[in-house]
């Protein structure tokens, strides 16, 4: 008999779910490379730049925040499909050349 994990139930993931973690994964990187980006800038002196960075980050991260807020029961998948966006985000943009 298969161990059930309380908070997910991986029989019931629609397609509506995985179009869904596909948008927060992507999400999540984005803004993890922009927030890469923008602390780079901001280290060579490029203030103008990090400051449009920072604007557009702060549009994506209430967008973001207002739709988990609203959708916060049994969302474990998007959660962390979110954070591994923001893990490879960050990842990517410090692996390219500088």
């Amino acid at each position: 008999m298969k161990k059930q994990i309380p908070w997910v139930t991986w029989g019931k993931i629609t397609m509506a779910t995985i179009i869904q973690i596909v948008i927060y994964l992507l999400v999540g990187f984005v803004e993890m490379f922009l927030a890469t980006a923008r602390t780079s800038l901001i280290a060579r002196g490029k203030n103008f730049g990090a400051a449009g960075i920072v604007f557009v980050e702060n549009i994506l991260y209430f967008v973001v925040l207002i739709q988990l807020l609203n959708n916060l029961g049994n969302n474990w998948p998007v959660f962390i499909a979110y954070s591994t966006g923001g893990s490879l985000g960050t990842f990517v943009n410090l692996r390219k050349p500088a």
